[in-house]
C-alpha cells in the first residue's frame, strides 16, 4: 500500500515539474515536426513570386484545396513545392507538393490555386467613330485583376495611337488589336505629292492614287503629266515617293 502511495507521488510531481516548464516540452512529446496550412501557404506563395514572369507585386493567390498537415521526423523529413514543366502561373491551376525522407521521394500533393495578375489594358475614353485616327487622349490606360490575357489584347498606348479604328468603338470599350487598322494616308483616287529622289536631287510632281495605302506601304500612282503609272512608297499624308 506504501509503495501505491509512493509511485502516486512521484507520477504527480513529475507532472507538477512538467507542467511548470522545469522539463523542456520535447521530453514530453514526440520528436515529430508539424508543416502547418500557414507555413504551406505563405511557400506556395514564395513558390509563385520566384517563377512567375509578371512583374513584382502585380500576382495574388488563393488555395482552391485545404493544404494537407505535414509531419515527419526533422532529421529525416523535407518538402518542397513545384509546378508542371508548361506552368504559366495564372489562372486556375496546380502546383505540386513533393514529400521526401532521407532524400528520397515518398509522394506528390497536387495544391489546387487560383492565381490572378494585376494587367494593363487600353481602354476608349470616349466613342470612337470608324476610320477616325486614335489619338493619345482618345484612350487610356486601366489596372484590371484577371486570370487570362486574352492573346489579342492591347497593353499599351503605342499600340494604338496614330492607327484607325476598323469600326465603332464605344467609350470605355477594353481594346483589342483587331479593332484597329493602320492609318490611310493616301486614298484611290485622290491627287498626291510624288517625290522622286535620287542622292542629292529631289524632284516633285503631281499624281493620282490608284490605291489607298498606310504610310509605309507601297501604291499604284499614276503620273498627271506623264499619264505613266508608277510604284512609289507612301511616307506621309497624301505624300509618296519614289527612288532611283
Amino acid at each position: 500500500m506504501l509503495k501505491k502511495i509512493n509511485n502516486i507521488m512521484i507520477t504527480g510531481f513529475l507532472l507538477l515539474l512538467l507542467l511548470t516548464g522545469f522539463f523542456p516540452a520535447s521530453a514530453a512529446t514526440s520528436q515529430n515536426t508539424v508543416l502547418d496550412q500557414e507555413k504551406l501557404n505563405y511557400a506556395i506563395g514564395k513558390y509563385i513570386e520566384k517563377n512567375m514572369p509578371w512583374p513584382a507585386g502585380s500576382m495574388r493567390y488563393e488555395i482552391m484545396t485545404r493544404l494537407p498537415q505535414i509531419a515527419g521526423s526533422e532529421d529525416r523529413f523535407t518538402w518542397k513545392i513545384d509546378s508542371r514543366r508548361d506552368e504559366n502561373y495564372i489562372g486556375e491551376t496546380y502546383l505540386i507538393l513533393k514529400h521526401y525522407s532521407n532524400g528520397v521521394l515518398l509522394r506528390e500533393e497536387n495544391i489546387r490555386t487560383r492565381i490572378e495578375v494585376l494587367r494593363d489594358f487600353v481602354v476608349s475614353v470616349r466613342n470612337l467613330i470608324k476610320d477616325e485616327i486614335i489619338a493619345t487622349d482618345d484612350i487610356m490606360l486601366k489596372k484590371k485583376w484577371v486570370r487570362s490575357v486574352p492573346a489579342n489584347a492591347i497593353s499599351g498606348t503605342e499600340q494604338v495611337i496614330g492607327k484607325a479604328a476598323s469600326h465603332n468603338i464605344r467609350q470605355n470599350t477594353e481594346l483589342t488589336v483587331n479593332m484597329f487598322k493602320e492609318a490611310v494616308a493616301v486614298r484611290r483616287g485622290k491627287m498626291v505629292q510624288i517625290l522622286l529622289s535620287n542622292g542629292p536631287m529631289n524632284i516633285t510632281a503631281t499624281g493620282l492614287s490608284e490605291e489607298d495605302g498606310a504610310e509605309g506601304s507601297f501604291v499604284k500612282v499614276r503620273n498627271v503629266s506623264s499619264n505613266k503609272v508608277i510604284y512609289a512608297r507612301v511616307i506621309g499624308e497624301a505624300k509618296v515617293r519614289v527612288d532611283f
